[in-house]
């Protein structure tokens, strides 16, 4: 699935349980790997809320869900441009999002172990976020305690999905937790 929205994860061995619930919302498939469902919804805050109302009307049809990332952009990449294009998509789509907010970058890999790193990435590509917003007069403070928002980026073999997920988001919704 290309254009998904929407990556959730399972409960372990949870996920067909999982998939079938959620495909009474929109279009969810497994990833290929385990515990973690991608899907498409029309309308993702409408989802979420509707999810937030059977979690409050009956958690246990919850059970299933362990959290929900919602996602803006998907990109595919090689391991060669992955940085670059993430950096282009973030400058160009997110800097002015984050602008005189506490913020920090959260990377998600699953596929290409040993050979993409979260934690290296995470650090270069918010190096370079602080930079782009210094040189065009501009600031945000990285903050991994009380942060405003966070960027989410997740990979799934050689795509990638960005999510912009903010405070009043996680209060709202229990489910959308950035591990």
């Amino acid at each position: 699935m290309r254009e998904w929205n929407i990556l959730a994860t399972a409960a372990k061995e949870q996920q067909r349980y999982l998939l079938m619930f959620l495909n009474g919302y929109g279009e969810f498939k497994g990833s290929g790997f385990r515990d973690v469902v991608l899907g498409r919804v029309e309308d993702v805050d409408a989802f979420l809320g509707a999810l937030e109302n059977l979690r409050e009307e009956n958690p246990i049809k919850l059970n299933p869900l362990s959290q929900i990332v919602p996602l803006e952009k998907t990109f595919h990449f090689d391991l060669s441009d992955f940085k670059d294009k993430l950096k282009e998509l973030l400058s160009s789509s997110y800097v002015d999002r984050i602008e005189n907010k506490k913020f920090y970058l959260r990377v998600k890999r699953r596929g290409h172990k040993g050979e993409i790193s979260s934690l290296e990435v995470e650090r270069e590509v918010a190096d370079f976020i602080m930079v782009f917003l210094e040189k065009a007069g501009k600031k945000a403070l990285v903050n991994f305690n009380d942060p405003d928002c966070i960027l989410i980026v997740e990979t799934i073999g050689n795509w990638a999905g960005v999510g912009f997920i903010t405070k009043e988001m996680k209060q709202k919704y229990s489910f959308v937790r950035i591990k």
